[in-house]
């Protein structure tokens, strides 16, 4: 799919030039529509027409992949890891390289507690990313792979784009430092809603065995410290009730499903 896209990409301007001849807007219609699919294959998070993503995992258990994004933080690390110990609950933190700089003991105490760090960029640049060139693209991952490899010797395997907004470099980049694209299943949007039983309420009622959950902390610090923890303990709480276990799968387990759901 990602040659068929820049070949049609490549072949668009040729093609409006030979219709030219008859009518502009049908001569623009190539331009129009090639632009349009190669923002769609950037800009929908899941979509895996520049390349795979892993958007569920292989189980036949009742489990799910528990994803948070956006960490490490002074104001809810600590919090979240308490609240994962109390549901004996294991999850992958993907974080921020500069947070991570910042707070090298918080990715010590993620990594001693059981749980894995995965790569979301250095400076987590939501607004650009998906348009970032080459050095950008390049600067992002390894420097937030740096800092993961300041702390403890446990390397990240996965890389999740910020926002999920993918570029052109991005695939052949974390092929050659075989790191792996992480999508999800289901989010919370807890970027975007207020009321966290909410949040908790759509990742319940669109979880399945294999699905991969995204919640995120580090988010309304000021204004409402307790929104990304009740968040996560309303889910987690959920979660139980349906006899449902948070793991972090094995390679094998979601390799093979990235065609995934």
């Amino acid at each position: 799919m990602r040659r068929a896209l820049l070949g049609f990409a490549f072949i668009a301007p040729c093609l409006a030039l030979y219709l030219a001849r008859t009518n502009i807007f049908i001569a623009l219609a190539p331009i129009f529509i090639s632009h349009l699919l190669l923002l769609y294959a950037t800009l929908v998070p899941n979509c895996q027409w520049w390349g795979p993503v892993i958007r569920s995992f292989q189980t036949t258990q009742p489990e799910v992949w528990l994803t948070i994004d956006d960490g490490p933080s002074l104001a809810h690390t600590t919090q979240i890891l308490e609240l994962l110990d109390r549901f004996q609950a294991r999850a992958t933190f993907f974080v921020i390289g500069q947070r991570a700089e910042e707070y090298p003991h918080l990715i010590t105490e993620i990594l001693s507690r059981g749980h894995e760090i995965a790569n979301h960029t250095y400076t987590h640049p939501s607004g650009s990313f998906w348009a970032a060139g080459p050095s950008k693209t390049f600067f992002e991952i390894d420097r937030c792979a740096e800092m993961l490899r300041s702390g403890p010797d446990r390397p990240a395997r996965l890389f999740r784009a910020p926002a999920g907004l993918k570029n052109l470099f991005l695939h052949p980049e974390l092929n050659r430092r075989s790191l792996i694209l992480v999508g999800w299943t289901v989010r919370g949007l807890d970027t975007v809603k207020r009321d966290p039983a909410e949040v908790a309420k759509k990742i319940l009622r669109e979880i399945t065995p294999g699905s991969i959950i995204l919640l995120h902390e580090a988010q309304r610090v000021a204004k409402d410290p307790e929104f990304n923890p009740r968040c996560l303990e309303l889910t987690l709480e959920g979660l139980a009730q349906l006899g449902y276990q948070c793991v972090i799968p094995r390679p094998e387990q979601f390799l093979a499903r990235t065609a995934g759901k």
